[in-house]
């Protein structure tokens, strides 16, 4: 202890006497930070949350070497009267400047929509049905054969009836060939034109992704601009035009998150501040501690910038998150130093009195959330690794600051003006007296309730694991706002335009050769029919060409030869039928170099190369929103193997979303028994006496089973944010306990010497340290509370999860722990009333 003593007396005379210089260099550190903080981007991609080695992830970096335009920007060409001829003028002058925008932000551009059709249509007797051409060779044939017959004069009929008219089987293969023209004119001059004929639709497809936000930004700033010198009102008065697709609803998430997160913060200060006034009512304080805390805070998100470079959907609004929880050390120390100015202690014996009291219990409570952040490090799920870097060097850097910084912005408002009046009692704290009142009324009924409540949590904790604990609806982690976007609704109408495979939501296969493509495709679709494989279309670029070719070029001759044949028999009507139908007289085959531009263009890759892409589409009847479809979806994918045993590379939605399953399966339970382990590990060095330590961590186990009890109750499910909740807890929720407790103990060594009993520690510990560590938990409280201000709803559950676990675990080490306290010191000061464990903390009032 003297040696402890001597310590925190010389760092008390430092801090005291260089307070200036210490403040100064803490402004320039900060002052150093904010450069790197300015580069702290944020990237709210899916991708983004998970590590480099995960398959989907590998996949993605191959594929996207070779393939580009998986991401489409749709320019929606408005107009509420129908004006057709507006809106092809306007894009017909807008497309040739499209064309001409940077590679790196636009890698081609969609319009021509029928030109599939008109392709199909000039190929049309290669494109008809094999079974259809043997019909009608057949049927050309005995009417052929009939005509001959019947021309002989030494012919009997014998009442069979001439064979059918070859006119019926011509008419049959040309209303085949006019779908395809019907096809192409519901077009209009070859747009992608609404059927309602209110909406022309250009689809922009481009390399960047989900996390390329300031590009994404410049493309659509491009185009405006383009738009813009055009003006839309030239070409028509209702014309308008809307920007929409996968890349600008990845913008809208971006700009919204950046918001929201602006909007927390400073709701977070205001919150936090006002709380802190009422605890303390003390204006000064709020400059206190408030400046105390941009230092660590800054310098946090300096080394979140050096580390993990940019900020995640997961991490977003840690800066939230660590102010309400960096802050409880600076509280604790501030609310000690007040007590002991109180005293009238001068200002520098009261810093040296406030370290020796407080140093021990604030550095357990913050190395527990440290190591419960840190916990989350060992995973390699970048959404909770990343978590785990910034939380833990967050609240490593608080503590520094509260036993580094904070006593030096004392000293210096001391010097301007005494902080506190010594002598001056001030009354009790409003956030302790309620709880201390409450635990003296009832201790044992507290007991019980709580006992009685902890084993309902558990029951439901064990229902819940039991019907599967995890969220598997993806539309529940995505944001949820009143009003849909112009985006949303521009993207739901277009979908009445395009294929679903201009929405993104297949997975794309990529194999080598031609050979591996042709024999992958027919690997798929033999899994699909003959073992109800868990996905529906299978398209390739060979899907777009004429099958059984030579089949049907060796049938086409024989037609055309028995045409010609029977023209002389043919009446005028059938024999212009017979002109206009007739095959060509060469006819070669169709490979995929004969496919027309815009058709190939999704299954060709940067170089050119056509026909290695092969794009697979969800089963009918189930949801790309439904997790465990995604998952069983990409595991029989990447279950297929190609004829070398080797796997093709995956890219899609499916792929990314099961890996984040897989990852949170995989690294929840590790980093949650790691949490738990370090915690205890903590607490038992913190306390020497059993039933501190027993108390303690009983406190907080009964605390995160009323967490987890609520949440099963309230039907919460896990996701790839709120599972942190947990582990999270563990170094959260103990930082109560151990304050509390810390008091206690201290102050019953007092009492009992004093020939006291328990009550009086209990009390001082409730209302002394507890209403500080209640104030702790309510500026936690407001930081996770401030989450709510995001229309994410993954972020929502995670700030739900943490508002819980704050509330059960204060309840848990205010309430419940102090009440037990009571009980079992008047019961052993009824059989032992002096008597002392050995070993117990030492009986000064400076033990805190």
């Amino acid at each position: 202890m003297s040696s402890d003593r001597t310590i925190f007396e010389r760092l008390a005379a430092f801090q005291t006497r260089y307070a200036l210089l210490i403040a100064a260099v803490a402004v320039v550190i900060a002052a150093g930070s904010v450069p790197f903080v300015m580069r702290l981007g944020l990237n709210s991609s899916w991708e983004a949350l998970l590590p480099s080695d995960k398959p989907s992830v590998r996949d993605l970096d191959r594929i996207r070497g070779r393939i580009g335009g998986f991401n489409t920007l749709i320019v929606a060409i408005e107009s509420k009267s129908h004006d057709v001829d507006a809106m092809q003028r306007f894009a017909r002058d807008l497309i040739p400047r499209l064309e001409q925008l940077p590679p790196s932000l636009a890698r081609s551009v969609d319009y021509k929509a029928g030109v599939m059709s008109d392709f199909v249509y000039d190929h049309r007797f290669l494109y008809a049905k094999l079974s259809d051409l043997e019909e009608a060779k057949d049927a050309l044939k005995k009417r052929l054969d009939y005509e001959k017959a019947k021309a002989n004069p030494f012919y009997i009929d014998l009442g069979e009836g001439p064979p059918a008219d070859p006119a019926v089987v011509i008419e049959r293969l040309q209303k085949d060939a006019d779908k395809a023209r019907d096809k192409a004119a519901s077009y209009p001059g070859g747009f992608f034109v609404h059927p309602d004929r209110d909406m022309l639709a250009i689809f922009v497809r481009s390399d960047l992704g989900g996390g390329d936000a300031e590009d994404i930004e410049r493309l659509v700033t491009l185009i405006r601009h383009d738009v813009a010198a055009l003006d839309p009102s030239h070409y028509g008065p209702d014309l308008t035009v809307h920007y929409a697709g996968n890349l600008v609803l990845s913008m809208e998430e971006h700009q919204a998150i950046k918001h929201e997160l602006l909007t927390a913060t400073v709701l977070t200060v205001v919150l936090v501040l006002l709380s802190i006034y009422v605890f303390f009512r003390n204006w000064r304080s709020l400059f206190i501690l408030g400046g105390t805390l941009v230092v660590p805070v800054i310098a946090t998100f300096a080394i979140a910038q050096m580390s993990v470079h940019y900020l995640t959907t997961s991490t977003a609004f840690l800066g939230s998150i660590v102010i309400g929880n960096g802050i409880n050390p600076n509280i604790i120390w501030l609310a000690r130093y007040f007590e002991e100015r109180r005293h009238g202690h001068d200002p520098e014996r009261a810093i040296e009195r406030t370290h020796h009291a407080v140093w021990l219990a604030t550095l357990t409570a913050s190395l527990a959330a440290a190591i419960a952040y840190g916990s989350l490090i060992i995973t390699d799920f970048r959404g909770f690794r990343d978590f785990g870097i910034i939380g833990g060097v967050g609240m490593v850097l608080c503590w520094f600051g509260a036993l580094g910084l904070l006593p030096v912005v004392c000293a210096l408002n001391e010097r301007v003006r005494p902080l506190v009046k010594p002598g001056v009692v001030r009354g009790r704290n409003v956030y302790g007296a309620l709880f201390s009142r409450a635990v003296f009324a009832a201790p044992k009924t507290i007991a019980v309730t709580s006992g009685v409540l902890g084993l309902a949590a558990i029951a439901l904790i064990g229902w819940a694991v039991a019907h599967d604990p995890l969220e598997y609806n993806f539309r529940k982690l995505s944001s949820e706002r009143e009003d849909a976007t112009a985006a949303q609704r521009i993207n739901h109408h277009v979908g009445d335009i395009a294929s679903s495979a201009s929405t993104g939501n297949g997975i794309a296969v990529v194999v080598d050769t031609d050979a591996e493509a042709e024999a992958l495709q027919d690997e798929l679709v033999r899994l699909r029919d003959e073992h109800d494989a868990p996905w529906g279309s299978v398209t390739s670029i060979y899907s777009l060409l004429p099958t059984h070719q030579q089949e049907k070029i060796a049938l086409l001759g024989q037609i055309r030869s028995l045409l010609g044949e029977y023209r002389p028999y043919a009446s005028p009507k059938v024999e212009k039928q017979i002109d206009e139908n007739m095959p060509p007289a060469e006819i070669t085959p169709l490979t995929k170099a004969d496919l027309p531009e815009p058709a190939a263009r999704p299954f060709t890759e940067r170089d050119g190369t056509r026909g290695h892409l092969i794009m697979v589409g969800r089963k009918r009847g189930h949801s790309v929103w439904d997790g465990k479809y995604l998952v069983e979806w990409a595991q029989a994918l990447r279950a297929v193997r190609l004829p070398d045993g080797s796997r093709p590379p995956l890219a899609g939605r499916a792929p990314v979303f099961a890996d984040m399953i897989s990852s949170i399966v995989t690294a929840g339970p590790r980093t949650i028994a790691v949490s738990f382990f370090a915690t205890l590990a903590l607490v038992l060095v913190a306390f020497r006496r059993t039933r501190e330590r027993l108390f303690t961590m009983g406190s907080l186990l009964l605390g995160i089973a009323w967490m987890g009890g609520t949440m099963a109750l309230a039907g919460m499910k896990l996701n790839f944010l709120n599972f942190v909740a947990f582990p999270i807890t563990f170094g959260n929720g103990v930082d109560y306990g151990v304050n509390v407790m810390r008091r206690f103990a201290a102050e019953h060594e007092l009492h009992r010497a004093e020939g006291g009993n328990d009550d009086a520690a209990v009390r001082a510990a409730i209302e002394e340290t507890g209403g500080a560590v209640i104030l702790c938990s309510l500026t936690t409280v407001i930081g996770y509370a401030t989450l709510f201000t995001s229309a994410n709803q993954a972020i929502n559950s995670f700030g739900a999860a943490m508002s819980i676990s704050e509330v059960t675990c204060l309840v848990a080490a205010v309430i419940t722990m102090p009440a037990m306290l009571l009980i079992t010191g008047r019961r052993h000061a009824r059989t032992e009333p002096t008597t002392t464990e050995p070993g117990g903390a030492e009986p000064a009032r400076d033990a805190g």
